[in-house]
């Protein structure tokens, strides 16, 4: 048989993300085989094999996929030498929220991983990341706040602690939010104007907690 072209490869790895999603929201993690998402997908299990180890690594491909949009500007919005910190917040939700908007496999991801029923093992691992990643993600707005006092776009008394459990509690409520009841609000449209008040209010500044 002839070896698939990189092309080829690569659609079949995305045909089995896709597939994986798919089922994984249908049936629950905890009752979802390799050999569901093969045949969801169309392919042999040793097409999967071929590209994954296993669920958990399934999922772990797809998380990667989530944390690619926006880490680029992310670590914009950290540099010192970023004249506009605030702003690159700005861009870096708004642009995520957007494509969150656009992507049905990254709400189904979403969706999954704030489903609490799911006793699956790979989803606690793939849990354990998210909860990483928004450890990481409270670092990174300590320091895009921290530069934004830096530069006067901030009160130089703001808390940086509060502020940062501040947009990160934000974020995360709008997401849970939009991704389980999004007839709720147009999370692209009203994007804008949310994060433009979520950063208004740091501008208005959040006083430290007495001891």
């Amino acid at each position: 048989m002839a070896r698939k072209t990189k092309e080829e490869a690569l659609e079949t790895r995305n045909a089995i993300l896709d597939a994986t999603v798919r089922v994984f929201a249908a049936k629950g993690a905890a009752n979802v085989s390799l050999a569901d998402i093969a045949h969801e997908a169309g392919v042999t299990r040793g097409a999967i094999y071929w590209h994954f180890a296993n669920k958990a690594d399934l999922l772990n491909a797809l998380w990667n996929e989530v944390l690619l949009i926006y880490t680029p500007l992310a670590r914009a919005s950290e540099s010192r030498d970023e004249p506009d910190p605030l702003g690159r917040l700005k861009e870096l939700y708004v642009r995520f929220l957007g494509r969150l908007a656009e992507d049905p496999r990254q709400q189904q991801l979403i969706r999954i991983l704030f489903d609490q029923k799911s006793g699956s093992e790979d989803l606690d691992l793939i849990r354990t990341r998210h909860l990483e990643t928004l450890h990481e993600r409270n670092r990174s707005v300590q320091t895009v706040l921290r530069n934004g006092i830096d530069r006067g776009q901030l009160p130089a008394d703001l808390d940086v602690r509060l502020g940062t459990i501040a947009v990160v509690s934000f974020m995360h409520g709008l997401i849970a939010n939009w991704v389980l009841t999004p007839d709720l609000f147009d999370i692209k449209r009203d994007a804008p104007a949310l994060i433009d008040g979520l950063l208004q209010m740091l501008k208005s500044g959040l006083g430290r907690t007495p001891a």
